[in-house]
């Protein structure tokens, strides 16, 4: 004989949990994405490879406007540079631009331009450690790095567009720190390069870590997604560089002259 009975509690739902799913479809998306990343970055250096000289000297008006900025006209500065740039090899010639900034910062665009901020030169107390920054921007001049950035750049954004708002939170912290990993891997390779630029022209790296230390505040966890490595980790790596390649530290610390 047939008992009516009321309907199971779980009739309405889902075999299995709706945040779980979520869950597995967002990872699902960033490791899409990671892979996608990853693999147009392969086409972004040969993309990179086929950029002339001359075409990447006319990209430079893109970057940086007029506001705020000063052609150096020390003396001192060009000499140091042009030392430097002679262990470079760089198939054209460098230029350095002084921003009105206190911010202590330092970086290069397509073309051979150097800017320093008076933030960062204010903090120098030598020579060696102007000549180590000047040879840590020539790294990334002589890498190509500042073009392979703006690749990367382009990337993560179209991604983000192709992915939409709902996944977009996984989607891009995945593809965040991809693009940090990568961006402090240039890093501690220009820091590398300076080194021996800094052998080349001095005989001696002595002075390529105390810029570093001087601005060194420890949190070294906040550099996790960032662009740059922390300044420990900077620091601890130039230190194995210089033991590695067994360069010389012996030399004098030079005043800095007039900038």
């Amino acid at each position: 004989m047939y008992q009516p009975k009321l309907p199971d509690d779980t009739v309405n739902l889902s075999p299995s949990n709706p945040l779980a799913t979520v869950a597995k479809l967002a990872l699902a998306l960033a490791l899409i994405a990671s892979i996608a990343y990853f693999s147009l970055g392969y086409l972004i250096d040969i993309t990179v490879s086929s950029i002339t000289p001359e075409q990447e000297v006319k990209l430079e008006k893109l970057f940086v406007t007029e506001d705020n900025l000063t052609d150096t006209k020390s003396g001192y500065l060009k000499r140091v540079t042009r030392k430097m740039t002679r262990c470079a090899a760089l198939p054209y010639p460098i230029h350095i631009r002084i921003m009105e900034e206190s911010e202590p910062n330092a970086f290069a665009v397509p073309g051979g331009v150097i800017y320093l901020t008076r933030g960062i030169l204010k903090k120098m107390k030598s020579e060696n450690e102007l000549a180590f920054i000047i040879g840590h921007e020539l790294g990334h001049f002589k890498h190509r790095d500042h073009l392979r950035g703006m690749g990367y750049k382009l990337i993560v954004g179209m991604l983000g567009l192709l992915l939409g708002s709902d996944y977009g939170a996984a989607t891009q912290m995945t593809l965040g720190i991809g693009s940090a990993r990568h961006s402090q891997s240039a890093e501690l390779e220009a820091d590398a390069f300076a080194l021996e630029m800094m052998q080349c022209a001095y005989g001696s790296v002595s002075g390529a870590t105390t810029l570093f230390e001087k601005m060194d505040t420890g949190h070294e966890w906040r550099y996790f997604m960032a662009t740059h490595p922390g300044f420990k980790t900077r620091i601890e790596k130039i230190k194995e560089e210089i033991l590695q390649k067994h360069f010389s530290v012996k030399g004098n610390k030079i005043p800095l002259g007039s900038i």
